[in-house]
């Protein structure tokens, strides 16, 4: 009876047997990774779970990078260059930049194979000096700019047009806030579950894109009412425009359907790489493949269904909705398309939460965030509650309190723009752990990337960060969303980027030679195995001492591997003392 019990229980409050039996394969490797000891401690034995396979791995790409982008921007991104033509050149263009942004996480997860968080992990090994600087920065940016408001939004939008209910802010607000807590909740409650689900919406999602590309198919064989489908591909190059704003701009719609795989890659720890042993090296990036081919059988779709190119510019986010309405000519087939967008930012909402906790709950572990055992801390669901909490507050804010328009725009865009100053740090920071590799005597681990990757992605970020200075066409100096200076956004990220440097200084220079101390590291385990850092005080004269009674890693010397109780309680008692 007990045992039925058990397996009744169990996985309701996060365990489950074929989870144990992985953490139990697991023990036996080495628990020594080729980090350095500034990183967050190796969690050989996943607090979180073994809950990343094959098959969650490839709709977690899915929910990722198919989210709203690829029915909504082809029509901006042919109306910004010009011509068919050359759109198609963009969207190739655009996958190409996203493989090789890839092929720089593959090699980092070669290397770190049990840290999940993705950036945050990677960027804290590729910058150990100065101490703490890179993830206070990363610490707190991801904070406070933990923006997923667009999905939120987007679902509010067109579950509203699909009940056929007036439109109005506050209603698609109202029904993202509820999508929004909705996704937080299940994310701290069941990590496997919120997974299940998203494996779930990726199946409809797929059946839903087949659907549009097959239909697309039967209207380009002339099996539909659209006249003339291969009108618009005659004279494919016609009107293709050098002004440079506008292709920018078209690039980075382009560069923005195509993101999402970084979510993906911040569960890496969370995988059973026994079992999984190709899916970061080869799986992931045959999905980013299939995920090429499919854009563009959909972007070819809707050109052949919706009519002209000026009909095509003119729909400006409601392309999917004008190749249905083209196509069946009824109100049927506009709310069917409203539901699949809606459930489409539904799980690429679902795919932000659970690859963004894992990333906060990273920073937490490094103990560059004030309460890092709370941070690090799975109790009670075996998930990371205080993170996934912070993400939900951290939207809520972004969703309700600017006004809609300009403020909204403005803090959508700042969140955005942020990224790309960290993929910069991540792409050179490869470069940077190869070095520091070499130094050690260590090689490859399986996989690298090539330097023209590397090289063209770091090109293209820097490429993103510098045209946001370029004016728009015609000399007015609003911006393409807002009515005032069109570069602001981009401004006050970099004004946000100095003040955490500035920040970092005061905190960790300025203050300890004020104070008369030092920072130190202090590592601790917790009651599910749980292991971070907390960054301590220890004054001028206890530093001799300190240093003698703690490896560089901050566990106190004769301390067991697995963390004994009366050691971690010693390491308290100094925390406390410091």
């Amino acid at each position: 009876m007990s045992n039925i019990l058990r397996k009744i229980i169990d996985p309701i409050i996060g365990i489950d047997e074929d989870q144990l039996q992985i953490k139990q394969e697991l023990a036996t490797d080495s628990e020594d990774e080729e980090q350095n000891s500034i990183g967050a401690p190796v969690e050989s034995n996943n607090p979180l779970g073994y809950n990343l396979d094959y098959v969650s791995a490839f709709y977690m790409v899915i929910q990722g990078i198919i989210g709203t982008g690829i029915f909504l921007t082809p029509a901006s991104v042919l109306k910004s260059i010009g011509s068919v033509g050359a759109s198609y050149v963009l969207w190739i263009g655009g996958f190409f930049i996203a493989l090789f942004e890839i092929f720089v996480y593959i090699e980092f997860t070669t290397y770190f194979r049990k840290r999940s968080g993705g950036d945050v992990a990677y960027l804290e090994q590729a910058y150990p000096k100065p101490d703490f600087l890179v993830p206070t920065s990363y610490a707190a940016v991801s904070v406070i700019l933990s923006f997923s408001v667009s999905s939120a939004i987007a679902f509010g939008t067109y579950i509203i047009n699909a009940a056929g209910v007036e439109p109005s802010t506050w209603k698609q607000r109202g029904v993202g806030v509820a999508i929004l807590t909705f996704t937080a909740a299940l994310t701290a409650v069941n990590s496997k579950l919120s997974l299940k689900l998203a494996n779930l919406l990726g199946f409809v999602k797929m059946v839903s894109v087949f659907f549009i590309i097959i239909t697309g198919f039967v209207v380009l064989g002339g099996g539909t009412r659209v006249k003339d489908p291969h009108s618009i591909f005659k004279n494919a190059w016609e009107g293709s425009t050098s002004d440079g704003n506008a292709i920018a701009n078209a690039i980075i719609k382009v560069s923005f359907s195509y993101g999402g795989t970084q979510y993906v890659f911040g569960l890496v720890g969370e995988s059973n790489p026994k079992k999984t042993k190709n899916l970061f090296r080869y799986f992931i990036p045959g999905v980013v493949v299939f995920v090429f081919l499919l854009y563009i059988l959909l972007i070819t779709t809707f050109y052949a269904g919706g009519g002209t190119i000026k009909e095509i510019e003119a729909s400006g986010n409601l392309v999917a909705a004008l190749f249905f309405k083209n196509v069946f000519g009824t109100k049927a087939g506009s709310k069917a398309l409203n539901v699949l967008v809606a459930l489409s930012a539904f799980g690429h909402l679902l795919a932000v939460f659970v690859g963004h906790s894992r990333a906060l709950r990273e920073c937490g572990r490094q103990g560059v965030l004030p309460y890092s055992h709370a941070w690090t801390s799975t109790k009670p669901f075996g998930t990371p509650l205080l993170a996934v909490i912070v993400t939900w507050v951290v939207n809520l804010i972004v969703l309700l309190a600017p006004p809609a328009g300009d403020a909204y725009n403005f803090v959508v865009d700042v969140g955005s723009y942020s990224g790309y100053f960290f993929k910069i740090l991540l792409a050179v920071g490869l470069l940077l752990v190869r070095r520091q590799r070499k130094k050690e005597g260590l090689g490859y681990n399986g996989f690298k990337a090539p330097l023209p990757c590397i090289i063209l992605t770091l090109l293209f970020y820097v490429f993103v960060i510098a045209v946001s200075f370029v004016p728009p066409k015609g000399g007015s100096l609003k911006g393409s969303d807002v009515s005032f200076f069109y570069a602001t956004y981009a401004l006050t990220t970099i004004g946000i980027l100095i003040v955490c440097v500035l920040y970092y200084f005061v905190w960790a220079k300025l203050l300890p030679r004020l104070g008369s101390y030092k920072h130190r590291l202090v590592y601790y385990n917790l009651n599910h195995g749980e292991r971070g850092h907390t960054v301590i005080k220890v004054k001028n004269e206890d530093i001799a001492k300190f240093d003698a009674e703690h490896d560089s890693t901050g566990r106190y010397i004769g301390e067991d591997q697995d963390g004994s109780v009366e050691n971690i309680a010693i390491t308290v008692d100094s925390e406390k003392k410091a």
